[in-house]
């Protein structure tokens, strides 16, 4: 029974320090720092020259064909 109380008082110390924890680094972040803004910074594995870059061309959907499903008989 004494090993179960230890377990538990452990188990809600360590939760009460982690709480105070993140509260204490939360309120400390936002007065001194401002958040920083990530930028990717690394270059591309890849080269791609702008003439290997083809253009997609699309076309429009008939949407009457999509609403009218074919009837089974």
């Amino acid at each position: 029974m004494t090993l179960l109380r230890f377990i538990l008082w452990s188990l809600i110390f360590y939760l009460v320090f982690r709480t105070i924890k993140n509260v204490m680094s939360f309120l400390t972040s936002n007065k001194n720092n401002p958040p920083a803004k990530k930028v990717n910074t690394t270059a591309s594995k890849y080269k791609i020259d702008k003439e290997d870059v083809i253009e997609a061309h699309f076309e429009e959907l008939d949407s009457t064909k999509s609403e009218n499903p074919k009837e089974k008989s």
